[in-house]
């Protein structure tokens, strides 16, 4: 996967308005205001308190997460149950999946013919994906297409599901055992996992899900995930696509381009200057809008990083590698900590979770 056509960066769920994102707004004035009113009017000293609180909760931490979203994990951690379960089922070709919501796919084996087709030198494979992607565009709903790397002792395989009314690409042969491998279970059957702070437990063991946040600072020579595929130790990648129906994505493009000129033309009538970040967010946004129009595929991407082991001292080692290759590499990885069970039900074949 490279930036051939856009210069990816932040993910959009990042956008913000003169730095700021919507809930460190509403943290920050509901604050601001707490405050002030029981300073001017004399409320109780818990009314104080709470603003003061409700402030610090703007305040962003090391990992990109702010307070109130770390404490807003935890919550939610501390609230719910831990003992989560997906189940599997073969009909046909197909494979069924439940976890969550039910979706039946059909897995797809890569051909290699190199040490790693997906480090973004294979050009026919690429284009072949692509051309893939726009043509699910054409269809009236969303479709849901995933392709994941998935290492055993003998190698590494490379799986594409694709819902039962998509065909794939030349090169890619029907292989419902590489499907069922990727998901841990057999023919049928229904697997149980048990959620930590920053794991999961499985059958097979404890496991580490991150998630790729950002892909800005790879070198513009480099395929995004290459380094992370040749990395040691070895991690199974997940590689997420949500396409957009043909009919709605022109007016997704079109008011997410208008929104995020119009909130550069507020910023810079109250006196701020427009920044290189944000010149560049209104270029990405245009470019997109104008591939859109000429009917390019609009998708939703997502990037897991899937760190196996067999006990938590030598997944705790095999995370610290990972993360540092990714990084080394220009790649952002959010850690997941209070989301490992929604995050390892989200990065499984076919996005039933989604």
């Amino acid at each position: 996967m490279t930036s051939e056509h856009v210069a990816l960066g932040p993910a959009d769920a990042d956008a913000a308005w003169m730095g700021i994102r919507r809930h460190q707004a509403l943290f920050a004035l509901s604050g601001l205001a707490l405050v002030g009113d029981g300073v001017m009017n004399r409320r109780p000293l818990v009314e104080v308190i709470v603003g003061l609180v409700a402030f610090s909760c703007a305040a962003p931490l090391g990992d990109g997460r702010t307070i109130g979203q770390w404490a807003g994990a935890l919550s939610g951690f501390l609230a719910r149950r831990h003992w989560y379960a997906f189940n599997v089922r073969e009909f046909g070709d197909d494979v069924v999946l439940w976890s969550g919501g039910e979706v039946a796919v059909r897995g797809y084996r890569l051909a290699h013919h190199g040490r790693l087709d997906l480090s973004g030198r294979d050009v026919e494979l690429a284009e072949s994906l692509a051309a893939l992607v726009d043509a699910a565009s054409a269809a009236r709903g969303p479709r849901h297409l995933s392709q994941h790397v998935h290492h055993h002792r003998a190698g590494a395989n490379t799986l594409l599901t694709l819902p039962a009314d998509l065909s794939p690409p030349e090169g890619w042969r029907l292989d419902a055992e590489l499907t069922r491998d990727v998901l841990g279970a057999r023919a049928t059957s229904t697997s149980h996992y048990l959620e930590r702070f920053s794991y999961v437990r499985t059958a097979e063991g404890p496991c580490r899900v991150f998630r790729v946040r950002d892909f800005s600072a790879v070198a513009p020579s480099r395929a995004l995930l290459e380094q992370l595929l040749r990395a040691r130790p070895v991690a199974d990648l997940a590689l997420h696509v949500d396409v957009v129906s043909g009919g709605r994505a022109p007016r997704v493009a079109a008011r997410a381009a208008h929104k995020v000129d119009s909130d550069d033309a507020s910023a810079r009538s109250v006196g701020f200057r427009r920044s290189a970040q944000s010149a560049r967010g209104i270029e990405r946004m245009v470019q997109r809008e104008v591939l859109v129009a000429n009917g390019r595929a609009l998708i939703r991407v997502a990037v897991f990083v899937v760190v196996r082991a067999r006990s938590l001292e030598i997944l705790h080692q095999r995370s610290v590698e990972v993360w540092r290759h990714a990084h080394d590499a220009g790649l952002r990885l959010e850690q997941g900590r209070g989301v490992q069970a929604r995050w390892y039900a989200a990065q499984l074949p076919g996005g039933a979770s989604w």
